[in-house]
């Protein structure tokens, strides 16, 4: 069973949680002493160094696996902006053909896969609770798409898609005003008793 302790009072939970419930801090969750496996190659990852992190990497593949939090920091505008080896000039490549879900190299479990900030076309591998699988290059591929501005241009991908359901509840909503009118209009105890 794993165990997370709050970076703030250093109260420790036997489980994997996000915030303290003594006082409400962030948790790191402690590590554990068992070997991580490649997801795609089933051998046991390396510790190899990136930019003053420790990550596993497979050693066959060259994937890596990045815990919740090494991934928030590798993926931040801030990190990026300040590395000198980040091209601008991303291109986006199309999206790889199917393949079968990958068990996460932690727990095991099936992970899920999704397109990082759903434009950059990098499929990435994530369990919800233990961290992150990216394969050969995805890393760089990311933090190229960050440096391109990608991180303005999918906001800016997901304000439009906001704008467009508002104004479909926009259309809703008049349809529905609409038709209340017409059903005052046409009151039932109208029509039984006084007629039209």
């Amino acid at each position: 069973m794993s165990e997370s302790q709050c970076a703030s009072c250093n109260h420790i939970v036997k489980a994997k949680v996000l915030h303290c419930p003594m006082c409400n801090g962030g948790m790191k969750v402690l590590e554990e002493t068992k070997q991580k496996s490649c997801p795609r190659c089933s051998i046991a990852l390396q510790i190899r160094h990136y930019r003053n992190y420790e990550l596993d990497k497979c050693n066959q593949c060259e994937g890596l696996w990045l815990q919740p939090d090494e991934f928030s920091v590798l993926t931040s505008e801030f990190d990026v902006y300040r590395d000198a080896e980040s091209n601008p000039q991303y291109l986006r490549t199309g999206l790889p053909q199917a393949e079968n879900y990958l068990p996460c190299a932690n727990c095991n479990k099936v992970m899920s896969r999704r397109n990082f900030k759903s434009i950059s076309g990098v499929l990435i591998d994530a369990c919800i609770h233990c961290g992150v699988w990216l394969d050969k290059g995805e890393l760089q591929s990311i933090r190229n798409f960050i440096a391109s501005g990608g991180l303005d241009k999918a906001q800016d991908n997901k304000l439009v898609k906001q704008e467009l359901k508002i104004d479909a509840l926009n259309d809703r909503v008049s349809d529905l005003e609409l038709m209340e009118k017409m059903l005052n209009k046409y009151n039932m105890k109208r029509i039984l008793f006084r007629g039209f």
